[in-house]
Formats: structure tokens, C-alpha cells, sequence
């Protein structure tokens, strides 16, 4: 934990991201690292966004995109044991990321701990945090974190879409942590939307989306 002048210092910058692309359902199923199949591992096109993360938020690849800063602290959840932890998709998705810039992955929360989490964060992190978690747990992170009055946060995130941002940048003023709130589209791949989530956003129950939380 950080301190200026008697004060915490909370992060400047909170990203999360929706892990990568993952199988819809059994039998199908992704590969990991080595390129064994695992169904809690993210598909080929699911890598292919890992890696176009990892050139998005490193500087060495050229100009960072208008509104984004490379992250300091990168945060997945935790599955127990640091290997099974490492062959889920959040992980993997921040793996490369992670490789490039010299960073550990921080997984000391489990999914179902999302309120903990952004406390913990707002409470004892500085710099760029980027999170990546699983998509139906995410609004609760977000709902969590100290966020300007009347500011309007999609209250689920849809099963389809990969290639979103969501940014929490805090507003420099005293007193108590307060973030303001933004999206911003990946465009890393083809297929990639330009648009962000709406506010008003609503998942169809019968989405295959919808039962990922199971999976990790």
C-alpha cells in the first residue's frame, strides 16, 4: 500500500476485459499453452486475442491506442492450486501480456469474490490495473468499484462479445477514492465490433453464454 502525505493511493487506472474466446459447449474444446485440449482453455481465435492484447497495452509495439496505458498490475481469478489457475482462460488470456512486460498475474481472488477484489484494489493498488474475468462476473466488479454519482454501468455483459474494455479512471480530487467510467472497443480482430455494451443491455436467458461460470 502506497502513501502520500498520510494518504492512500488508489490505482489511476482500473481495465477489465472478458477473458478470450472460449468453446460453446462439449464436446468442443480449446488448447492450452502447449496445445493439448482443455476444455477450460481458450480456443485459436481466443489465443490470436491474447496476443493482439499483449501488442495493444505494450509500448514496445508502437504508440499506445488513444485512451489506454500499459498496465502495472495484472489480476486474474483464482482456481486453487497456481497451475490450474494458469490453465484457465483468464489466465491465458493475460499470459502473454504478462510474458512481455515482466509482470506476475495477481490471483489471489476466486470467482464469487468480485466485491472483495475491487475493495482490495482500491484499497492497497496504484498504478494501471487490468483485470480479466469471466463475462457474467464482471458488472459485479464494476458495481463494486467507488464510481461517480449517476454514472450508468451495463448491468450484464453479453455472451458474444470478446472485444470490449471497460476503463475506470479515477478523477483527481481529495477525499475518497471515485472513478469515472468508459468503453472502449478492442478492434484486434476481424469480426471485431466498434461499438460498445449499452447500459440497458439484456442477455437472452437461453444464451450458451450464460452457464460459462461454470466452466471458469
Amino acid at each position: 500500500m502506497l502513501y502520500v502525505y498520510g494518504m492512500t493511493v488508489s490505482p489511476e487506472v482500473i481495465y477489465i476485459i472478458r477473458h478470450a474466446e472460449k468453446p460453446l459447449k462439449p464436446p468442443s474444446s480449446g488448447v492450452n499453452f502447449e496445445g493439448g485440449q482443455n476444455e477450460h482453455s481458450l480456443l485459436p481465435r481466443g489465443w490470436q486475442r491474447s496476443g493482439a492484447l499483449a501488442a495493444l497495452f505494450h509500448p514496445d509495439f508502437g504508440p499506445l491506442r488513444a485512451g489506454l496505458r500499459t498496465p502495472t498490475v495484472l489480476v486474474a481469478p483464482s482456481w486453487g492450486h497456481p497451475g490450474k489457475t494458469a490453465a484457465h482462460r483468464a489466465y491465458q488470456t493475460i499470459q502473454g501480456l504478462s510474458e512481455q512486460l515482466g509482470l506476475p498475474i495477481a490471483s489471489e481472488f476466486a470467482q464469487g469474490q468480485e466485491q472483495q477484489l475491487a475493495s482490495s484494489l482500491v484499497r492497497s493498488c496504484s498504478g494501471v490495473v487490468l483485470i480479466c474475468w469471466e463475462h457474467s462476473h464482471i458488472p459485479v466488479i464494476a458495481s463494486s468499484l467507488p464510481v461517480v454519482s449517476r454514472t450508468a454501468i451495463p448491468r450484464k455483459w453479453p455472451g458474444d462479445r470478446y472485444d470490449v474494455i471497460w476503463s475506470f479512471t479515477l478523477v483527481p480530487e481529495p477525499g475518497p477514492a471515485r472513478y469515472t467510467f468508459g468503453q472502449i472497443p478492442q478492434q484486434l480482430l476481424p469480426g471485431d465490433a466498434g461499438t460498445v455494451i449499452p447500459a440497458d443491455v439484456d442477455e437472452p436467458e437461453h444464451h450458451a453464454g450464460r452457464h460459462e461460470h461454470h466452466k471458469g
